[in-house]
């Protein structure tokens, strides 16, 4: 019988020690903070709690979760780990500063999610659309109803784009995320756009 090794994890490092996938192109304009750590979760294959303890600022119950929040998400940590800019993590959630109303459960674009992207505008209270394709933004899963908080936690992080309650898909079609084209420059102009109005 032969026994191949585990990837054991760093102590204070999210990435396994023998290397993980993430790449810079995965990540579109103004994405969430949950998007991102729904693609990266995924193609590692780790579980949402593993993902969820090592982003905190702190200790925290992985099962409770946290808010997408810059006091409760390690900005460092998070960027370094995935090789990406803190200025991105920092577009990716909500800010003190930017004095905006924030909706508690996730609320997205079906078609947004069908191509693996959530973007932090459509967590805006007062933005009812879909800035990119113009589609009322959803609350509820379309399969059993149920709605999902808006939190860094590990039942979120393991349904990945789907209802953490059903598992269904919140998209229209399969998830690509991987092979895909990129967001034409007016779908860029228009989240850009909304973000900042």
């Amino acid at each position: 019988m032969s026994f191949y090794p585990i990837l054991t994890f760093e102590e204070n490092k999210l990435s396994p020690s023998l290397g993980y996938l993430f790449k810079r192109q995965w990540v579109d304009p103004f994405e969430s903070v949950v998007s991102i750590l729904w693609k990266f979760a995924r193609m590692n294959r780790l579980p949402g709690h593993r993902v969820v303890a090592h982003v905190a600022r702190g200790q925290i119950d992985p099962y409770e979760g946290y808010a997408a929040t810059a006091n409760e998400l390690d900005i460092r940590m998070t960027a370094a780990s995935l090789g990406l800019t803190q200025k991105t993590i920092r577009l990716s959630m909500q800010r003190p500063e930017m004095r905006r109303s924030w909706c508690s459960q996730l609320r997205f674009c079906p078609q947004c999610m069908s191509r693996g992207y959530h973007s932090v505008v459509h967590q805006f209270d007062g933005v009812g659309y879909c800035p990119v394709h113009g589609c009322c933004l959803q609350t509820r899963c379309r399969s059993c109803g149920s709605t999902s908080e808006y939190l860094i936690k590990a039942s979120v992080l393991d349904a990945t784009f789907k209802c953490p309650n059903c598992r269904r898909s919140y998209g229209n079609s399969p998830l690509s995320f991987v092979h895909r084209i990129p967001m034409l420059p007016r779908d860029r102009a228009a989240i850009v756009r909304t973000f900042i109005y």
